[in-house]
Parts: structure tokens; sequence; C-alpha cells
């Protein structure tokens, strides 16, 4: 029981930081690689994951839901799932991190700060390490430096229009973005 939560758990990182961890319903471990390889190609996820992952979870429901647990099972559903988790950890994955929090002005000249929203500063490094350098986006959710976060969007929201922020270093007006609905990212370890 306690591999397959973290197999789950594992499902759940790397679909939070694909940005569709809201379309999981947590039901099946291969819903969760669909929905990684639509983000995903699929040559990034080991040939062998869906294979073993269906032979686990045939195994983990046998002995659940089914009572029975023949000799060698358990053994065979710890060597699976060891696996299944050196095969996950190594799908590439992009990864946010928090850099700053500033306020956001809604002139140019940053002297009205809007005070329904900040601006999280994030860190973007691709699945396999590539630098997309730092972004801005608003949000109403407090973060620490250093954090990382999943990619998740409020898309109900209204948004925000035209608006600057003073980057942190330097103290310089920067444009923060025309138009851009709330950044909603998780901590990693909150997921």
């Amino acid at each position: 029981m306690r591999l397959s939560i973290e197999i789950d758990r594992q499902l759940r990182l790397i679909l939070a930081v694909v940005g569709r961890l809201r379309e999981y319903a947590g039901q099946s471990p291969t819903e969760a690689l669909d929905l990684i390889a639509k983000s995903t190609t699929e040559d990034k996820i080991p040939p062998s994951l869906r294979e073993t992952l269906k032979a686990f979870w045939e195994f983990r429901n046998l002995v659940v839901h089914g009572g029975r647990s023949r000799e060698g099972f358990a053994m065979r559903s710890v060597d699976y799932g060891l696996r299944i988790l050196r095969m996950l950890h190594s799908i590439p994955r992009p990864s946010f991190i928090v850099i700053g929090v500033v306020y956001i002005f809604s002139d140019n000249t940053c002297t009205t700060v809007r005070s329904d929203v900040q601006g999280v500063l994030l860190d973007h490094l691709g699945p396999n390490a590539e630098n997309f350098g730092s972004h801005i986006h608003p949000s109403r959710r407090d973060y620490i430096v250093g954090q990382s976060v999943s990619w998740e969007w409020n898309t109900a929201g209204e948004g925000w229009g035209e608006s600057w922020y003073r980057e942190p270093k330097s103290g310089e007006i920067k444009y923060a973005w025309t138009e851009s609905l709330e950044f909603i990212g998780r901590p990693l370890d909150e997921i």
C-alpha cells in the first residue's frame, strides 16, 4: 500500500508541473500516464512503464480487494513498485522555482499599487534542465523564495490588465504583462 501511495504521489507531482493535475481524477495510474504523455512526448515515458504499472496494480488489487496473498506476491509487488518509482523519477519534467514576490502596479511609473494582487517571480527550467529564464505572474497566494511550485492557473477568474513591477535587485521598472489570469501554483511539498 505504501508503494502505491508513493507511486500515486509521484504521478501527481509530474502532472502538477506539466499543468495537468486538475484533469486527473485520481482513479487510474494509466489515466495519469495518458495525461503526462499529452504534455510531453511519448518517448519521454519509459516504454516498459505502462506494462510494469499495470502488473503492479493487478497484484495490488488482488491483495487489497481480493484478499488473496499468494506466496511471492508481496515481493513481486515491491519489485514492480520500486521499478515504477525509478522510471517515474527518470521522466524529464519542467520545474518552477519561486525567486521573488513583488508589488504590482497599474501604472508605468510604479506609483499606484494593485492592492488585490502581487507578482510571483518564477525561474522556469525545462524538462532537460534548459533555462527558460524568469517570468512574473499575478497571484493572491503567498509564496516563499526557493519553493518549487506546480503550474496551475485560475481560469475562472477575471485576471488583471496591463501591469508593471520593480525588479527586486536593481529597482528598475519592468513591464509585467498586458493581461493575465491568476497563477495559483501550489508548493510541490503540499501535493
